[in-house]
This record gives structure tokens, sequence and C-alpha cells, in this order.
């Protein structure tokens, strides 16, 4: 008893509680309602003005005035909340007890809950009292949240909603409480929940309550969860009794958890059956409820006309138990207080029929007030039970079974639609929350054709158009619209009414969009994404500044706006609204996409009817009413149509609008923006927004929004070209239409043509009419020409060249990969255009390899050939660029630079030959016929000498010069020179020169002689002279066949019957035909032809050649190998030569850096817990950077440690000194990046300057008295002395090399970081080089004149890419001053992650000169770094061995350059390392050395420092060679004989042959450096 005391004395305290708030809300909802007419006339005044405003108003101005109408009518349901609020907490006291209300109410669900738990367990316990005061409390919270009025289509869990409502806190609370939500879901919805107990007693109550406490918490109940537990125990079968035929409010109750059980589609599918029964109840049910309330409101309203005074009382007394949401403590009463309880619930079918229950809600909904004209309803409550709440619940039962197709034919059945359009007519707009449950269950329901098509066709539309704004069937209208845009039909049909009611659907679509909740704006942005195809639809939409209130949905987000990153800026936005809002923006950017297309559908229609309409009408529509939906190739195809048909100063409505908005901007900032977004929309946003970007891109100056820079969210900026190549090198998504969109937009600006052909005669010349002109046609086109290449600088200054080329040799997705490739061929070969970029492709492997023609052979997938042949097709155009070859080639499968190259070589070359050679033949000819009155004649006319019996042989065949075997294998021979031939042919058409006279023909008949007798066998017989395109050259036969005739030529037929006896003979031309004719075939042009087949065979042809010998085999002399370079391969003849003062300097370097021996070793397995890292050799010591951070120096000539010290926490990844040896810096880029500046003294380490976060560092060149830093991709220069920073370089576009290093050239005037040339001095930046790789930045070539980035060497005179070196592929360049470049993949520039690193075991070695191949040496270990010394005699390499079976340990090898190694075998240089004795000196065999004091060459350092002319090589070649005059002649000889040494060449071919003179050879070596230390 004291419990039911308690509680219903804390039941009485929450009511008056919220008697009083609930008096407090109505009093100011009456005042914010009285003046609700007046707002409302003052808004639609606004809209109307708002709507006549011109487009020229900002897009951001426009933002903020929507979003003050949205504040001022969109939430005017919130006064009465913000009223209250402001009443109780206008003040401190106020805002006090507003906190402590809340608080109060967390205890009071704290003590209900503990007090639940303590006497649960006790028998006969009696949870009624529990549930109650638990429904009451959450019904009041939910009331207070509700009143701010929250999204209605927000399923998410009230607290991620709204973080700061109690509602949410609440329910948080109780869901922590398993054993209680256990408890509620099963046992109190048992009906013998009391006789389990052993009580004689009716479970109805308990099960009502409990069936309405789980209603007020299922919006932060997890639906499946919930509904999957009461499956399994049978729960679902017993609310589905309840639901069909039970007593009020449990039947309604019950009704609302079916609604929330239908959601899950598999108890959907499992209790079919009971749908089927249920549903036709239900909607007969509502009904007879509709029927009953419009009953009751017509007596209700004859009454009020008579009594308006005498229910005054009444009606404010009413609105209180409205506002207040069921605060009345009175329930209505159990059936148990009427009869017993048991026999009352067994009977309970049978004396409660839907009379009964439709009497207890009526009388409900009587106790409530009247609607008042102050009074606007936000929502229907639970309790208590109502009509209305019957019929919502209904409502929500039947949408989540509206959907499915099965239950379709019932809702016609009984005349649902009639039952809708009862409830939505005569609507009020302060209560529509019924006909909000009625539109989305309409929504259901128009997701089938035939209902949507009915729906129309008896007025629904209009209808849809009455429902009042704003209120909260607004978000009802707005998913029923949606749903109807989905049904194409019930579009058409919609389209082809009057005028007006179109307008007022745009209208109230567009009125959506700027003053409903989110869910509101993306249905109404869905509609109009679907409708867009009607041009009906398209011109209302623009007619009412559609696309600016379009706009403005996205550009109020905060997630596209930088400045809410701002640290002052305390508006932030959490996970959720960061979520929504990016669904905003892809229902909007699809909406854009839709919005241009359909404009351009009707612009190509249109502008087809201006030019074709006379001649192809029957290909389209003069009127088109729906725009056809394009695939993307068809869409692609059309607006390059129209960008070659747009003048460049054209104007496009559609467009200007968009770019006048900012929308272009926008687009590209979402692009640049979604990298960072994880949502599953991503894909589709970006791809929907580079469509638009595309569609655009047919009007120029969209070409200048691409090319401006953006403002990123970290404050950085960028080119609108870099978020584009960025989405088609996949950085955003891998989606393959993603790639293909940015492909689009990449084809359309960099192909986009220069000299364009604008329709003068068009009516509607606003678009692609221009001037007429001259003087404007220049000023265009010279406009366009600086558009162009404005826009191919900032592809190219983005890396669009290294995308381009990736995409070209991509493989997948294996279903897209061909239509990847060919839209990158086209592009990169609309931005071949450019002299630079034609420049720098010229010498890329993919042209100068051949790999373009791998490509080019076969498709990644076989089904995709189409594909593959529009990639054929630009890559023959981007090698026609790229070769300066402008015609196509006769074989398109088998084209390369070198081979276009001799092609062009022999076109040009002029055939010629002796023609009293060819009389000579005819006259044998003539002779073996039996015609020898005409031979004699033709003798005696030309003047050939008598004949003698001699035989000649001849060649058999242009294929080869001897004699073919009988066995035909000389078939692949044949095909080679078919191959090569159609080249020949193609490129000897397209030089045209007057001299030739076959140039003239291109198309050369087929000529084909038959064998007759033959005295001699030295006479050739003429079988088939072919000079055809596609047929083989000439070919000389023996053995008789017949003519070969071509069957692609007409014209060769046509000649060739001129030309044949019936017997096969070759006759005469006739006399008007005996002049060279372009299309006659004469003798000549055989001849010539036969000739030049005999060029092409030439490996190395030449344009000039002397003439032709008809009777022997032409062949073009190959180039003579130098008699000076053959004598120096070998070393004793070379040694004699410079005895005779011959300078063979060059190939004694060579063969000097073919050797390498290991001379001194150091193992870190002899110190403790040491791993090497680093190294840099420093006169006669080794500075040794270690992984435990030390740094640590050795004597070079007993390998002793001298002194240590601990420099960094972590390991030393770099480690430099001066080359006084006095300054060491050190860095260490892992965890925390530093550099540090160390003085070397008396044996120690002293810091000198501290770097932080600077990942490299090293000296300046001449003075060294400056270090150059590198943090990321920017460059500091540091004075030594002041330890201040002189300067900073920040590149405006970054390459972002993974592992950049910036580096001083040899004369400290220029600096290269991250591919950027900056001047020193000015500190301006110069150039920045294309990026080709992902990693290497780049490093000067010591003669300054040179940048290595990778394998690419660039040219700093002309900025122009010399070459590419392959083998110098991911390798870092070390330049020694014997003027050779070691290449080694270091261990230091490597990821830290061993997994996933692949290491490299050898390091190459090549000439300065010309990047030839001198020698790769395997180490056999990886290695981490490479020191040259000072004069180039000694390198340290740090390498590292680590077994499976082993520890890992370190060694620095110290080798000698140019000492052979030892006699022993690769096993034992593997596993035996040298050991020291005592004194240092190696007791291992390693190598036949003499002895090396290091201490002696200490000199050397200042004849080989980085001076002036450190490899420049003036001044190293004076200290080598002794005199200058020696200078001329290694630099005549490096440049003639340069390009000869392309391969490894060990250059002792002689030399090992004569292992006497090893050790002379040797002591040649030690001459060599000892010349050098001599010399200088």
């Amino acid at each position: 008893m004291s419990a039911g005391n308690d509680s219903e004395e804390e039941a009485a305290v929450a009511a008056a509680a919220a008697e009083r708030e609930a008096t407090l809300m109505a009093e100011a909802v009456a005042v914010a309602y009285q003046s609700e007419d007046e707002a409302q006339e003052q808004a639609a005044q606004a809209d109307e003005e708002q709507e006549g405003e011109a487009a020229e108003e900002g897009a951001a101005q426009e933002g903020e005035e929507e979003a003050m109408s949205e504040s001022g009518d969109g939430e005017n349901a919130e006064n009465g909340s913000n009223d209250s609020n402001s009443g109780e907490g206008g003040g401190n006291p106020e805002e006090t007890a507003a906190a402590d209300r809340r608080q109060a109410t967390k205890k009071e669900l704290t003590t209900i809950i503990d007090k639940w738990e303590q006497q649960q367990t006790q028998n006969g316990y009696d949870p009624i009292p529990t549930l109650r005061s638990l429904a009451e409390i959450f019904e009041r919270e939910k009331d207070v949240y509700r009143r701010k009025d929250p999204d209605p289509l927000d399923t998410r869990h009230p607290y991620r909603a709204d973080p700061s409502c109690q509602y949410g806190l609440l329910l948080k609370l109780l869901f922590r409480k398993d054993t209680f939500m256990s408890k509620l879901l099963s046992d109190y919805l048992r009906e013998n929940y009391f006789s389990r107990q052993g009580v004689s007693r009716s479970s109805l109550e308990l099960n009502i309550l409990a069936c309405r406490l789980i209603l007020e918490l299922m919006p932060g109940l997890e639906t499946t969860v919930v509904f999957q537990t009461a499956d399994d125990d049978g729960t679902i079968n017993r609310i589905y009794s309840w639901a069909e035929d039970s007593i009020e409010p449990l039947q309604s109750y019950a009704t609302g958890l079916l609604a929330d059980a239908m959601d899950v589609s598999d108890i959907t599918i499992n209790y079919r059956d009971q749908n089927m029964r249920l549903v036709p109840k239900m909607i007969k049910r509502l009904h007879m409820l509709l029927a009953i309330s419009k009953s009751a409101v017509s007596e209700a309203s004859n009454t009020s006309m008579h009594n308006q005074s005498a229910d005054s009382s009444s009606a404010s007394a009413s609105m209180l138990s409205w506002v207040a949401c069921a605060n009345n403590p009175s329930a209505p009463q159990s059936p148990q207080h009427n009869g017993s309880g048991v026999g009352m619930g067994a009977g309970v079918p049978g004396v409660h029929g839907d009379t009964s229950n439709m009497s207890i809600l009526f009388e409900n909904s009587r106790d409530a007030f009247p609607v008042s004209r102050y009074y606007k309803r936000m929502y229907i409550p639970m309790h208590p039970p109502t009509a209305d709440t019957s019929q919502m619940l209904i409502m929500r039962y039947l949408t989540s079974l509206g959907e499915y197709q099965e239950y379709l034919a019932m809702a016609f059945e009984n005349n649902v639609m009639q039952l809708i359009f009862g409830y939505l007519e005569n609507l009020d707009r302060r209560d529509t929350c019924l006909a909000y449950e009625v539109l989305k269950y309409l929504a259901s329901l128009l997701c089938h054709k035939k209902f949507a098509l009915e729906f129309i066709a008896h007025g629904g539309l209009e209808l849809l158009l009455k429902v009042p704004r704003p209120s909260l069937a607004t978000t009802g209208v707005s998913i029923a619209i949606y749903y109807l845009a989905y049904c194409e039909d019930a579009m058409e049909r919609i389209c082809t009414m009057q005028r007006p009611l179109i307008s007022e659907l745009v209208r109230y679509a567009l009125w959506i969009l700027g003053r409903c909740h989110d869910s509101s704006k993306c249905h109404a942005t869905m509609f109009f994404s679907l409708s867009f195809q009607f041009k009906v639809i398209l011109d209302e939409f623009d007619a009412q500044d559609g696309l600016r209130k379009l706009y403005n949905v996205i550009s109020v987000l905060k997630i596209l706006d930088p400045s809410h990153n701002d640290s002052d800026n305390d508006s932030e936005i959490n996970e959720d609204q960061e979520c929504a809002s990016r669904q905003m923006v892809r229902h909007v950017c699809v909406a854009l996409k839709r919005y241009m297309e359909a404009h351009f559908f009707y612009k190509y229609n249109s502008f087809l009817c201006q030019h074709y309409a006379a001649s192809s009408s029957h290909f389209f529509s003069q009127n088109p009413t729906v725009a056809a939906k394009l695939t993307f190739d068809q869409l692609h195809d059309q607006i390059r149509t129209l960008q070659e048909h747009t003048s460049i100063r054209a104007q496009w409505q559609p467009v200007d609008q968009l770019m006048k908005l900012g929308g272009i901007t926008m687009l590209l900032r979402i692009i640049a923006f979604s990298y960072d977004w994880m949502n599953t929309g991503r894909s589709e946003t970006v791809r929907s927004a580079l469509d638009v970007l595309s569609v655009c891109c047919i009007i120029p100056r969209v070409y200048v929004v691409l090319c401006d820079r953006l403002t990123m969210l970290d404050k950085t900026t960028t080119s609108g070209f870099c978020s584009v190549l960025g989405a088609a090198a996949g950085e955003i998504t891998t989606d393959a239409e993603v790639l293909k969109s940015a492909l689009a937009v990449l084809c359309h600006c960099v192909c986009s043509p220069i000299i364009r052909n604008p329709d003068s005669s068009s009516a509607s010349g606003r678009m692609i009419k221009f001037g007429n002109s001259s003087r404007k046609n220049k000023a265009n086109n010279k406009y366009a020409e600086e558009l162009i290449e404005r826009v191919w600088e900032s592809v190219c200054s983005n890396n669009g060249i290294v995308v381009l080329l990736s995409l070209m040799q991509t493989k997948g997705p294996i279903t897209d990969a061909d239509c990847i490739r060919g839209m990158a061929c086209r592009a990169l070969a609309g931005l071949a255009r450019s002299d630079r970029v034609r420049q720098i492709v010229s010498k890329l492997p993919l042209f100068a390899s051949g790999q373009l023609q791998t490509l080019m052979r076969d498709p990644i997938l076989q089904e995709k050939r189409a594909e593959h042949v529009i990639f054929q097709k630009y890559a023959l155009e981007l090698l026609e660029r790229v070769s300066g070859k402008t015609k196509p080639l006769n074989n398109p499968l088998d084209p390369s630079l070198s081979n276009m190259h001799k092609a062009n070589v022999i076109a040009q070359t002029r055939i010629q030959y002796n023609k009293q050679q060819l009389y000579q033949l005819i006259f044998e000819h003539l002779e073996s016929n039996g015609l020898s009155q005409t031979a004699q004649m033709l003798q005696r006319e030309v003047g050939l000498p008598l004949q003698t019996p001699t035989t000649r042989n001849f060649h058999q065949s242009p294929f080869d010069y001897k004699t073919v075997p009988s066995g035909g294998s000389s078939s692949h021979s044949r095909s080679r020179l078919r191959s090569r031939m159609q080249d020949v042919n193609a490129a000897i058409m397209a030089s045209g020169e007057p001299n030739r006279s076959f140039s003239e023909d291109p198309l050369l008949a087929s000529v084909g002689a038959g064998d007759g007798p033959s005295g001699s066998s030295g006479i050739p017989n003429f079988g088939c002279l072919n000079a055809s395109i596609q047929t083989p050259p000439i070919k000389i036969r023996r053995t008789e066949r017949h003519p070969s005739i071509s069957s692609s030529v007409s014209r060769s037929n046509i000649i060739q019957k001129h030309m044949m006896e019936p017997g096969g003979m070759a006759m005469g031309l006739p006399d008007d035909l005996a002049q060279p004719h372009p299309n006659r075939v004469t003798l000549n042009t055989i001849v010539t032809e036969y000739l030049t087949n005999q060029h092409s065979l030439c490996n190395n042809p030449v344009i000039t050649c002397p003439q032709f010998d008809l009777y022997e085999p032409h062949k073009c002399p190959d180039p003579r190998p130098s008699r000076l370079l053959s004598s120096n391969y070998n070393l004793t003849s070379r040694h004699a030569r410079t005895q005779a003062g011959f300078n063979t300097s060059r190939f004694d370097r060579r063969y000097v850096h073919t050797h390498f021996s290991p001379w001194r070793t150091i193992r870190s397995a002899d110190y403790e817990d040491l791993e090497f890292t680093c190294c840099d050799l420093v006169g006669k010591y080794i500075i040794v950077g270690t992984q435990q951070g030390d740094g640590r120096v050795f004597n070079l000539n007993n390998g002793v440690e001298q002194f240590f010290s601990n420099c960094h926490n972590f390991s030393v990844d770099a480690i430099k000194a001066n080359r006084a040896g006095d300054l060491v810096i050190t860095s260490s880029f892992w965890r925390i990046p530093t550099s540090i500046l160390w003085s070397i003294a008396d044996n120690e380490f002293k810091l000198k300057l501290r770097l932080p976060d600077v990942t490299y560092c090293e000296f300046s060149q001449t003075s060294q008295d400056r270090l150059l830093g590198t943090q990321n991709e920017c460059a500091t220069l540091y004075d030594i002395n002041t330890g201040t920073k002189v300067s900073t370089f920040t590149p405006t576009i970054p390459n972002l090399y993974t592992k950049n290093r910036a580096t001083l050239c040899r004369t400290d005037e220029l600096i290269l970081s991250d591919g950027v040339l900056w001047d020193v001095r000015s500190g301006k930046e110069i150039h920045k080089f294309d990026k080709f790789n992902q990693c290497i930045s780049g490093v000067f070539h010591p003669n300054c004149l040179e940048i290595i980035a990778n394998t690419e060497v660039w040219d700093l005179r002309t900025f122009h890419l010399l070459q590419t070196v392959p083998v110098l592929d991911q390798r870092n360049c070390t330049f020694s001053p014997m003027h050779v470049i070691y290449g080694a993949s270091l261990g230091a520039d490597r990821d830290h992650d061993s997994e996933t690193t692949t290491y490299d075991t050898s390091f190459n070695v090549l000439d300065a000169y010309d990047y030839s191949s001198i020698a790769t040496i395997d180490v056999k270990r990886n290695i981490n770094d490479l020191s040259v010394s000072a004069n180039g005699g000694l390198i340290a390499v740090v390498e590292d061995y680590s077994g499976y079976d082993s520890k890992q340990e370190t060694y620095v090898k110290i080798y000698a350059v140019g000492v052979k190694k030892g006699e022993r075998s690769e096993e034992e240089d593997d596993e035996e390392v040298p050991e020291s004795d005592e004194d240092g000196s190696d007791t291992g065999s390693e190598s036949k050395l003499l002895p090396l004091d290091v201490s002696s060459t200490s000199h050397l350092h200042a004849a080989f420092t980085l001076g002036p002319d450190f490899m420049g090589f003036p001044m190293l070649r004076r200290h080598l060679n002794g005199n200058d005059d020696d200078d001329d002649d290694d630099g005549d000889l490096d440049d003639g004989d340069g390009e000869l040494m392309s391969s490894d060449d060990d250059g002792d071919d002689d030399a090992d042959d004569d292992a006497d003179a090893d050790e002379d050879i040797e002591d040649d070596v030690f001459d060599y450096f000892a010349n050098a230390d001599s010399s200088s």
C-alpha cells in the first residue's frame, strides 16, 4: 500500500507540474498564433517578392534570406516551446529551475527503476504502478522533445538527433537496465502473467501499459532486435490477435507495435497470411472512424454556432489537455473495474466490439477541447487514446505494407483512394498531424504505377497542392511528389495538365527546398532530379529562379565552408549533422547533373534542327517534351560536336547562371573536400559533380574557373584541375565511373578546338554566334589560343602527364580498362598539341621504347574490342603529333618512332638509277621473248654495247640477298618486309615531293607477267609488281605463279585490264600513257618502287644515296665503328696510345670503374647492440650513423673507432660532414623529424644548431656557411654562424614527393626542392618540373646544366626533357669526382615497414657524360647508404644482412675502386668476413692490394673539392691529365663516341685474356690515382 501511495503522490506532483507548464504553454501558443494569419500573409508577400527578384543577387545573400525565412515561417511550430523556455529561463533563476526539474526527472526515473529491481523478485509483485509512472515520465519528456519540431522522418535515436534533450538521455538510462527491458518486452506482454505468478487477476491492464510504454520507447529501440526476440517466444502472434479483435486502447497500441514490426522484412514475409487477413479489417476500420469523425465535426460546428460562448471554458480546458499531452493522471477504466478480471479477459471478443471500442475513443476525443483558432497541434498523443490515435497507428501499419505488391489489390477493393481523399479534403492548417500519416500511406501506394495513374486521374495532384504550408503535412507532400516523379507515366500526364497547375507544383516544391526539414528538402531535390527531363517542368523551374534556390540548399552548409574549421568558430557540427549534410550535397549534385543534361539535350536538339532539319528530320523530334536518356559515350560525343560549333565567347543561360552563383567553384570544392568523406554516396556525389562540369565545358569561359585556385579546409589553395586529376587518378575513389567522368572533363578541356566553326546563320545566335568581322575572328582565335594554353599549363603543372600515362597503362577494373585507356590517350593526344608537352612525351619510354605499340596490340578484355579500337585511334593520333607526321600509317598495329623515322627517311630519298641498265634489261627481255628486231632497234637507238655470252647471277628477291631455299624458310623475312613496306608506302605518299614520279600516284595498280621460256638463268622475270597500299611489295620469283591482283583497290583492277594479255604477258603502254601521269603506272614508277623496296630493307637508311644498281642489291652502309674507339677497348693498346700522346682517360675511367674490391670492413657485431644506418667518408676517417642514434668516427687505415656520441633519440637516417671535417649534420625523420648540426673538436660531438621538423639537411656547396633544410615540400636556408633562417621556399603548386630532399647547385645560385627550381637570391620560383615518380625529387648534375630526377634528365637551360635513364629508377644518385654516377636504392629512403619493403642488393655505375651504364655491382646484401671519398678512389657502403636463421648484422664495407677481387669463390666472399689483428690490419686475403695509406692522399681534398670546376670538368681534367691541351681532345672524344657506349661494357675484353698482366694493370690503376694526386 505504501508503494502505491508513494507512486500516486509522485504522479500527482508530476501532473501538477505538467499542468502548470501546459498552462504557460497554452498562453504562449495563443499569443503566438493570434497574429499567425498576418504573418502568413507577410510571408506570402515576401515569397512573391523573392520570386520576382533578379538573378543578380548573390547566392550567399539569398541563402541568408531563406534561412531567415525558414526561421520565421518553418519554425512557427517551435514558437510555443521557445516562448515557454523564455518564460521559464528568461533569467538565471528560471534556468536553474529548469535544470533542477530535469535533474529531478532523472532522479525520479532512477528511483523507480531501483525500486523495481528490489521488489520485482517478490512473489505477487504488481508492476502496473511502475509501468504507469514510467509511461507518464516518458510521455512528458517526449512532449517536450516534440515541441522542438524535430524532423518527423529522422529515425535516429533522439539523443543523437538532439544531445541536449532530456528524452534521449532518459532512454539511454533505461536501456542500460537489461533485466527490466527483457521483462517489458516478453513477460509483461503475456496474457497470463498474473496467473503464472499465482495471482487471480487479469493481465489486460498490464498488457495495455506495457504496449503503451513500448510505443513511447520505440524511437530509441532497435526494431530488429526487439521483434526478433518477440518472434521467438510467440509475442507477435498475441499482438496480431490484439490488433485484430481486442478492447481499446490495447487494439490500437497493438496495431502500433505491428507497424514497427513490419519494418523488419523477415517478419513481414513470415506473417503474410495474418497481414492478408488484417489489412482489409484495418481499412474498413479507418472508413468507419473517418465517417464518425466527419459527422462529429459537422455536429460540433453546428453546435458551436449556437453555443459559442458556453463552450469557451471547456475549449480552454480542452486546449490545456491537448497541449499537456496526456498529463491527466486519470487513465481510462480498465476492464477489471467493470467485472471479474479473468472472466472479462476471456470474454473480451464477445462483449467488446468495434462500436464499444470506438465509443471509448470518441469519448476521449470529446473530453479533449475542440480546435481553437489559436491552437496548432504538433503531434497526436498516445495517451489518452483518441480516435486520431487509433487512425494514426492504423495508418502507420498500412504504410509499412503499402509498398508490397500483394496488398495493392486490397487497397483497390476497399476503396483506399476515396479514404485518402476524405482525409485530405478541407484540411485545417492548425491540425495536420493525421494528414501527415495519410500522406505517408499515400506515398507508399504511389510506388505502384497503377495507383499513381489513378491518383492523378482523380485529381489527386490538385488535392496535394492544397495541403497548407507550413505544416507537418508538408513533409508528407514532399514524399508524395517524389514518388509521383518516380513514375514517368504519371509525370507525363501531369505535364499535359494546365500550366497554372504545373507552375503551382514547381512553386510548392521550391518552397519545400527553402523552408522545411532536411528530409523534406532531400525529397524535393529528388523530385526535381527525376522531373527535369520534362521540358515543361524545366521551363517552370527556370522561370521561378529554381537554380538559385537549389544552389542555396548546399551553399549554406558548413561542411562546404572552409571558415567553419577556424579555431575561433564555436559553431561545431557533430558527425550526424555532417553525414546528413553530405547526403544533401549528394542529392543536389545529382539534381544539378540532371538539370544540365536536360538543358543540353534540348540545346543539342535545337542545334540539329538548325543544321539538319531539311535532310534528316526523321532522326530527331522537332519539339521534344521529354529528354532522352543518353549513354555515356553518346553524351560526350554530342558535347564534342557542340564544342566545335560554339564560339569561344559563347553564352548559355544555364551555365552563365551557375557561374554567376559560384556553382562551378562549389562543385570543384565538393570534389576536393570529398577526399576526407567516407559516406556510401561519395562516388555518386563526385561523379555527378564531374558530369555537371563536363556539360559546362561547352562554354569555354568555364576553363578559367577550372584553372583558378580554390581554398581548402586547411586554408591551403589548389586549382580546380588538381581536384579533377585527383579524381581521375583514383585518389578519391577507385570507382571506374568516377574515373571516366573525370577523364571526360579533362578531354573536353585539353582537347577543346582552338579554331571553332560557330553557326553564323543561327537564329538564336546568343549561344553559338559572336562576330563576323575578321578583326573579331582574329581576336577570338588569339583568345582561344591563350585560353587553351592556360589549360594545358594548368594540367601539366598539376602533374597531368604522369596521371594520364599511368591511366594509359592501367589494367583494372578489367571491364572498364579499355575505355579508360582510350579516354586517357585522347586527353594526352589533345595535351600533345602543346610544344612543351610534345617534347617531354617524345622522350618517355612509353614512346621511345615502343611500349605504346605493345598496348595497341590487344585489348584488356576481348569483349571490349570497340573501346580498344578507339584507344588505337587516339594512340595513332598521339604518335603522329609526337613524331611530327600528319598522315596515317597503313599498318596501325606496328607503329614506332624508329620505324616512322625510317619511313620518313626513305620517303625523302630521291631514287636515281642508270637508264642504260634499264635499257639493257629491256633488250634482254625482248631477246628472250623472240623480239630480236625490236631488240636490235633498241640497241642501235640507245647505243647499247654488243652482248657477250656471260651469265649474271642476280639476287633472287628483294627480301634477302642470298638464294632462297626451296623449303620456304623465307616466309618470316617476307612478312617482315611486308610489314615494313606498308609504313614506307604510307610515308612515300605523305611526302608529296614533286621530283618523285611515283609519289604522285598513291594507288598503283598490280602488274603481272607470267614466266616465258628463258634461255638464261641470269635474266630475271617480273612476276608481280604491286604498289597498292594494302598489298605486298614487288616480288621476283623464278617459279611460275598467277598474277596477284589486289581486291581492295578498284583502280588497280581497271588499269590491270589494259596492261594484261590473256596469256599473261605484259604489253607495251599506249602512246597516250607513255608520259608519266598521276593516275598511270609507268615503267619508271615500277622500277622506282622496286628500288625503294630494296632501300627499305636497309638497317640504317640514308636520304642521300648514289645511283642504284639494277644488277646488284642495294644496301646502305652501316656506321663504321671508330677505329680509335675499337683500339681503346684493349687496355694494353690504350696504355701504349697514352704514351704516344693520345687521350684515353674516358676509357680508362670506364675500365677502372668496372672493378671494386673490398678493402676494409667494419662489423656491427664487434660492438654491443649496434646497427649501422648511414656513413660519410671524410679524409682518413669515416663517420657512421647508427640505429641507436649514435654518431661514430672510425679510422680508415685500421678500422679502429676513434670516438662516438649520442646524437638522436631515434635512428640517424642521414649524416653529412663538410669538406673541412669540423662540422657534421645528422638527420632523423623517424617519429620526431630533427636535424642537428654538430661541431667536432677534441674527439667529441658538440651541439651547434638544432633544426626541429627538418627531415634532411645538407651544406652549401661553395663556402659551406649555410644549411639547406627540407620540411615536407618546403625548403629553408639557414645561416650556420647565426643559426637564423635566411629564406624559405614554399612552392605554389607542390609535387608532394614522398622523399623530397632539397638540394643546392654547385654554385649555390639555384635550389631544387619538391621538383621546383628556385632562385636563391630573389627567392622566386623559376620552373616546376613535371612529376613522373612519387618519391625522388631530383638532384643537380655537377655540370650545373642538367637535373636528374629519378629516370628523367632535364635541361636547365631550356627545361626540356633530354632523355630517360631506366637504370636509375627509384635510385639515389651519388656523384664521384671521377666523372661517374653511383645509383643505389638506399635503405634510409625506404619505408620503415619491413613487411612491405623491397630491398636491392646492387648499385649501378654510370658515365656522368652520357649516362651510359658502366657496371652493375652486386654486393649480395641490402644497401642502406653509399658514400664516395673526395678523390673517388674509395666508396663506403653500409650493408645489412638479416636471415631467417641469423641475427641481423650490418657492415660498413669500404671498396677500392679499380682493383680486382682476389682469387676466391663467391661463397667465401659471402660468408667470410675479414678479421683484424691487434694492429687493425686485415688478415683475410680479400684482394691483391698494394698497401694503401689514406693519410697520404688527404691532400687530395683540395683538388677534388666542389669548387668552380668540379666535374665541370676542366679543372678535374687538368688534375688528371696534367695539361689543358688534352681537355679538348677528351671532350671531342666524348662527343664523338659517347653514343656508341650504350650498354654495360667491362672495357677489358682483350685485357682479361692476358692473365699475366694483372699485376701490371693494378699498378697502372694505382698510377692513375697517383697521377691525380701529383697533379693536384
